[in-house]
């Protein structure tokens, strides 16, 4: 019996029983509910507003106000100096760090119990994954993760990426199938880790795939041609580069589990002299599965991987953040999960009413199908009517319980003269122009120039340099498509209150560059995204830019 076959036998119960909660999903968000508060009654927090006295939603409703980490975070940094009994009833044992709206970091504690939680979604989204894709057992899994440890609280708690923290506490049969040993992870310098990953992981037999972010995904395809003669000598040795920047005791547990494998590199030589070039679906035939974001703004992204990997199927993460894992996708198709009923509570913003000061608070059976809301959670980690600043659609219905796909965060919207441009405007119309006009674009990111009157810029970096005609009918294309999908960004162009944009086109790696600046200064590298909207009216300064493409 192999892998598979276990975690269905094992997982299968735990589905059942959650899929039969779904037939009734407002059961199953009291009970929820009224577990957490009665764990945390007595808690600092508990205590304020009452839990004691709370027996149903909607007295919970009545007595809680909706905050967002601004609210909660005197609580989170009195914690961080080891103060008890203030969110949670249990001590956490670990801080998400995660970017905030300000420039300060957010930290969410992490309790045994939390944490046990969030493993329950991840069992059972391992066993959909095997249900439908048996094969991924077959082999080693490639996890890109960040490092657990980014520092450490005043108390002497790790803070760090949630998902580092979680693949270091993973279950030792899944954790004996990963391909990359953490110690990787750990390598300060960028092109050293990277290098080191790919070693390893072209040496073995790797059958899933698994990072949040698919552009961390293709940003190592590329670097395979940079390296591969190196890391073929090394496979073929069972060393690692000498010359590579790496602390000595990393090194050395690395070193340890290389051994000399002439047979792999006489394979990759091969593929390499036949196929002239080394990817993935020729090296790794066995890839039964990607696992990746695919919701929100990253489809720019998954249309590269198909060069790299051909016709593998993909699936996705579901909503999940440091905060909380809100969904369960238990298909390849689309972005969508099932809404993880029985690990937190929700509340449903319309995102139509997201900055007005009268607003419905919608549970969990008053969505419909095809609308955007704002993500509201209370989780076990101590989190209460949380405004997590998520966008979700809900893209249909599993039995009663919402199928929900991240869309966007809330604030990542520009309105300079009432337009209302919201990041998924500038992914859809990107998106739709590139595709019509079939131009591979590598990364983008608009901003705003206040100007008289101000207009919308498009920094884009191509994949293929097209003509220069072609990257005009690109900017044209872009702002019919923007003027399509957002009537205000219309309206004020027609005005003429907004001017026409103009297209920047930077020079070649020059996103690559930005992205390894940030990582250096300490955003999580496997869930860094170059933003798509910003408001950083200096933003366009971080690039080299070659050349402007204008309308007028």
């Amino acid at each position: 019996m192999n892998r598979a076959h276990l975690a269905l036998k094992f997982l299968a119960p735990m589905a059942a029983k959650f899929e039969e909660a779904t037939k009734n999903p407002i059961a199953a968000q009291k009970k929820v509910l009224l577990d957490y508060i009665a764990r945390n009654k007595n808690t600092e927090y508990g205590t304020r507003y009452n839990f004691s006295n709370i027996k149903s939603i909607e007295e919970y409703r009545e007595a809680v106000p909706i905050c967002d980490y601004l609210g909660i975070s005197s609580y989170a940094e009195r914690m961080t100096s080891g103060e008890k009994n203030i969110l949670t009833a249990e001590a956490p044992i670990f801080f998400g760090r995660t970017s905030g709206t300000t420039g300060k970091p957010k930290l969410i504690p992490v309790t045994e119990y939390s944490r046990s939680k969030k493993a329950e979604l991840m069992a059972l989204w391992t066993y959909y994954i095997s249900r439908d894709h048996p094969g991924v057992t077959d082999g080693k899994i490639f996890a890109i993760i960040d490092p657990e440890i980014k520092t450490f609280t005043p108390s002497g708690l790790p803070c760090g990426p949630e998902n580092g923290h979680a693949y270091i506490n993973l279950p030792y049969i899944i954790k004996s199938m990963c391909a990359i040993p953490y110690e990787a992870f750990e390598i300060e310098d960028y092109d050293a880790r990277y290098y080191s990953i790919l070693r390893i992981a072209m040496g073995c037999n790797i059958t899933t795939l698994a990072t949040l972010n698919p552009s961390a995904i293709i940003i190592l395809c590329e670097k395979i041609k940079e390296w591969q003669e190196g890391i073929i000598c090394d496979i073929e040795k069972g060393t690692l580069d000498k010359d590579l920047d790496i602390r000595p005791d990393v090194r050395k547990v690395l070193e340890r589990k290389l051994k000399p494998d002439l047979c792999r590199a006489n394979e990759l030589k091969k593929i390499l002299e036949e196929k002239k070039e080394l990817l993935p679906k020729y090296f790794w035939p066995g890839l039964a599965l990607i696992e990746c974001w695919k919701g929100g703004t990253v489809k720019l992204y998954l249309k590269e991987l198909p060069r790299y990997f051909g016709d593998v199927p993909i699936r996705d993460f579901g909503c999940l953040s440091t905060e909380a894992r809100s969904s369960i996708p238990i298909t390849d198709d689309g972005a969508g999960g099932i809404l993880a009923i029985q690990t937190n509570f929700y509340e449903f913003i319309p995102k139509g009413e997201m900055h007005k000061i009268r607003k419905r608070k919608l549970l969990c059976d008053q969505l419909e199908q095809g609308k955007e809301y704002l993500l509201i959670v209370t989780t076990p980690g101590g989190l209460y009517r949380y405004d997590t600043d998520d966008i979700i659609h809900v893209d249909g219905f599993f039995n009663k319980t919402p199928v929900i796909e991240f869309v966007q965060k809330g604030l990542n919207a520009i309105s300079i003269t009432g337009e209302k441009v919201y990041e998924s405007h500038i992914n859809e119309a990107i998106n739709n122009a590139a595709s019509k006009l079939r131009l591979t674009i590598k990364f983008f990111s608009a901003s705003v120039q206040m100007r008289k009157p101000p207009r919308y810029i498009f920094l884009v970096e191509f994949s293929i340099a097209p003509s220069f005609d072609e990257k005009k009918s690109l900017l044209k294309s872009v702002e019919e498509e923007l003027c399509r999908c957002n009537l205000e960004y219309d309206d004020t162009r027609q005005r003429k209150e907004l001017d026409s944009p103009v297209l920047k086109v930077v020079k070649t790696g020059e996103f690559e560059k930005y992205r390894a600046k940030r990582v250096s200064e300490g955003a999580h590298e496997t869930q860094f995204k170059v933003p798509e909207l910003t408001a950083d009216i200096d933003f366009e300064k971080n690039f080299n830019i070659v050349e402007e493409i204008f309308l007028d």
